[in-house]
C-alpha cells in the first residue's frame, strides 16, 4: 500500500512538472490530461464522501486534502475506521 502511494505522489509531482515546466512532447499534455481527469475523479470521490461522512462522523479539511491526493485509497480505510467507530 505505502508503494502505491508512493507512486502516486510521483505521478502527481510528474503532472506538476508537466504544468510548469517544458516537458518533451507528448509526454506534457498526456500527463496533464491524466492529472485532470483524475482530478476530476477524486473530486467526485470527495463529494460523495463529504456527504456520508457528515452522517457519520466529523469532515475534516485534512480528508479533503487525503482523498484528492490519493483517492480510494485514503477512503477505503477512513470509511472502515469510521464505521468501526460507529458500532
Amino acid at each position: 500500500m505505502n508503494v502505491l502511494r508512493g507512486c502516486i505522489v510521483v505521478f502527481w509531482l510528474g503532472v506538476l512538472l508537466a504544468i510548469f515546466m517544458d516537458l518533451p512532447a507528448p509526454f506534457d499534455r498526456m500527463l496533464q490530461i491524466a492529472g485532470v481527469v483524475i482530478a476530476i475523479l477524486h473530486a467526485l470521490e470527495l463529494v460523495g464522501f463529504a456527504f456520508w461522512i457528515r452522517r457519520h462522523g466529523v469532515f475534516h479539511w485534512r480528508d479533503a486534502l487525503m482523498t484528492m491526493l490519493f483517492g480510494v485509497l485514503f477512503l477505503k480505510p477512513r470509511m472502515h475506521a469510521v464505521r468501526r467507530s460507529a458500532r
